[in-house]
C-alpha cells in the first residue's frame, strides 16, 4: 500500500490480520497445512503466518486459515475474525480491506 510516502508490505499486512484473528476467543492460531502451503508456492501465492494476501486494484483480499477450539460456533466465530481484522486493519495502516475469507484448517482436539 503507498499513501503519504508510507509503503506497508504485504508481510505486515500478514502480521497483522494473524494478531488480529487471534485475539477473537475460540482462535488457536492462524495456520496453514503444509500440504496448502506447498500449493500455494507452486500456485504463486503469497501466505504469510496463515494468511493469503492479495492486493487487487488497492484493495486487499485476505484469506484467513485457521486452527480454532473445538466446540465453537463456527459460523459465528468466521464473522467475528472477519469484523475484527477488517477493522483492526482498516484502523492500524489505512488500507482498503474489500474481502476476508475465513478457512477453518484445523479443530483443537478437546482436552482429555
Amino acid at each position: 500500500m503507498k499513501g503519504e510516502g508510507v509503503e506497508v508490505s504485504r508481510e505486515a499486512i500478514a502480521t497483522l490480520a494473524a494478531q488480529a484473528a487471534c485475539q477473537v476467543p475460540g482462535v488457536v492460531s492462524c495456520y496453514r497445512s503444509p500440504v496448502d502451503s506447498l500449493a500455494s508456492r507452486v500456485k504463486r501465492e503469497f501466505v504469510h503466518k496463515g494468511i493469503k494476501v492479495e492486493n487487487v486494484e488497492g484493495a486487499y483480499r485476505l484469506g484467513v486459515h485457521l486452527r480454532v477450539e473445538y466446540g465453537v460456533n463456527l459460523p459465528s466465530l468466521a464473522r467475528e475474525v472477519r469484523n475484527k481484522v477488517r477493522e483492526y486493519l482498516e484502523g492500524l495502516t489505512d488500507v482498503k480491506v474489500e474481502e476476508v475469507e475465513v478457512i477453518i484448517e484445523d479443530i483443537e482436539p478437546p482436552a482429555t
